[in-house]
């Protein structure tokens, strides 16, 4: 059975962590930071632009995979993408459901105090871009 899911958030929300819990040890997990950590970056969040870029490249390659992929596959696919468009194009892309994971503006900005300098405005301007979408759904729901 086919199965993608497109964790979407703020940063802070915990999409890195429930694709972790969730994943099974043959699940695919598409993740922007992973990537760049793959290509050489020294942290795990605010990535210097060549490597974000790399990165952006990458992460459409490995989503280009995924949706040419025709077995059976469980995926996770980890993005911020706070516009509704954004997430509406991946999930139509891949064929995919989206949860998205909003733990609320305090919470992820308590979390980003164990992160780099500026993953606070990060998350402010998140919330400014997000608008819903009917595609949406959140993880308690499905």
């Amino acid at each position: 059975m086919r199965s993608i899911t497109i964790l979407a958030g703020p940063p802070c929300s915990g999409k890195t962590t429930l694709a972790h819990k969730l994943a099974q040890p043959d699940d695919v997990i598409v993740d922007f930071d992973r990537i760049a950590v793959r290509l050489g970056s020294g942290r795990g969040w605010q990535h210097s632009p060549q490597l974000i870029a790399a990165a952006n490249q990458q992460m459409q390659l490995e989503l280009d995979a995924l949706r040419a992929r025709t077995d059976d596959v469980t995926a996770w696919v980890i993005r911020a993408a706070p516009r509704a468009a954004q997430r509406e194009a991946l999930a139509s892309a891949l064929d995919a459901r989206v949860w998205v994971l909003d733990p609320g503006l305090a919470v992820c900005l308590r979390r980003s105090r164990r992160r780099p300098h500026g993953t606070d405005q990060e998350i402010r301007k998140w919330y400014r871009l997000f608008s819903p979408s009917p595609v949406d759904e959140s993880p308690q729901e499905a």
